[in-house]
């Protein structure tokens, strides 16, 4: 165990030794450099994994003013998007040589002050991050000559390229199609209106109506927290009216799942009784009967535009990129929405 703990670390020079070639060549292998053939690269390759080398990432961090590194900053991991997301950009890092750093805030802005300075410490060659609407001050100023992408929102004291979605799309297009099937009396659960997510899902589905000449009936409206339980409460709440709504559209993905348990232990068909919008994209809306029609985030297309952004600038090839990059959502139509059946 001593022996392994003083163990001499390997060096460029030791592989150079051991396969006879100049220190130069040797790292030039290493790095991928275009002017070494294959057969050597293999050979150095092979050698530096044999002898155990490790790179030492203190001199290329001299060399570069910039580690290997490439941080993400999400607000939330339990979410199945943002756990797409991260999975499609550790992908994208690993295929250039770059390791992607992880940091969750929780939205919560002194926890993403600590997370954006721990990431800084490592010097990254770029950031991806959702910042909290209330970002502190300092997280701000810390970014400033970063090469920052951000994700999902833009921070609107903060320049640089943006990654994001028209977030009252989603809304507008779920109450279009349930409009143009011919529902009138359309539930809606969503996040509260004091949150931009809240006021802007609620600004689509006016937009909606407002476009098909319906008003906003405050009576179909339930917002709260977007959490399964109040999902469950508020779709519970809808059911018990005199007359109950021909469609429903729960507009996050804890609100779909509480409000699918709500209709589910009060037996109303799906789309028999009332056709139903859910968001996002779980496995389980295509196993229910004849699948949930769904509005969903492209999670794919804004990870790879948010990619994009930030190896092209990395690569000093942003010529024509632009700063801001906004997407749609996308509606998936299934069998749980139909024509009203009176």
């Amino acid at each position: 165990m001593g022996a392994e703990l003083t163990r001499k670390r390997v060096t460029l020079k030791d592989i150079a030794a051991e396969l006879g070639l100049t220190h130069p060549t040797v790292s030039r292998a290493l790095a991928g450099h275009e002017g070494i053939s294959e057969e050597t690269r293999k050979k150095v390759q092979q050698a530096a994994r044999r002898l155990g080398y490790v790179a030492n990432s203190g001199a290329r961090l001299l060399r570069r003013g910039h580690s290997n590194v490439v941080g993400l900053l999400l607000p939330d991991m339990t979410n199945e998007f943002y756990a797409a997301v991260a999975q499609r950009l550790a992908d994208d890092c690993a295929r250039r040589g770059l390791q992607l750093l992880l940091s969750i805030s929780a939205n919560d802005p002194d926890r993403e002050l600590a997370q954006v300075t721990a990431l800084l410490e490592a010097r990254p060659a770029g950031l991806i991050a959702t910042l909290a609407p209330d970002a502190h001050p300092e997280t701000l100023a810390y970014l400033a000559p970063m090469l920052c992408v951000q994700f999902m929102q833009g921070h609107p004291s903060l320049a640089g390229p943006v990654v994001t979605v028209e977030d009252s799309s989603g809304a507008r297009k779920a109450m279009q199609h349930l409009l143009d099937l011919g529902h009138r009396a359309i539930a809606f659960v969503g996040p509260n209106a004091d949150t931009p997510i809240g006021d802007a899902r609620l600004r689509g589905i006016g937009e909606a109506l407002a476009a098909a000449g319906c008003a906003l009936d405050p009576d179909l409206i339930r917002l709260g927290p977007s959490t399964a339980d109040f999902g469950e409460s508020a779709v519970g709440s809808l059911l018990e009216r005199g007359v109950a709504p021909t469609a429903l559209y729960l507009s996050s993905a804890p609100l779909s799942l509480g409000g699918m348990r709500a209709l589910s232990r009060r037996a109303a068909a799906v789309p028999g009784d009332i056709s139903v919008i859910v968001a996002g994209g779980s496995p389980w809306y295509d196993a229910w009967p004849n699948g949930l029609t769904s509005v969903t985030l492209p999670g794919a297309d804004l990870a790879a535009a948010a990619a994009e952004q930030l190896f092209r600038r990395l690569d000093g090839d942003e010529g024509d990129l632009p700063e801001r990059l906004t997407l749609s959502f996308d509606l998936i139509r299934r069998g749980s929405t139909i024509p009203p059946s009176r």
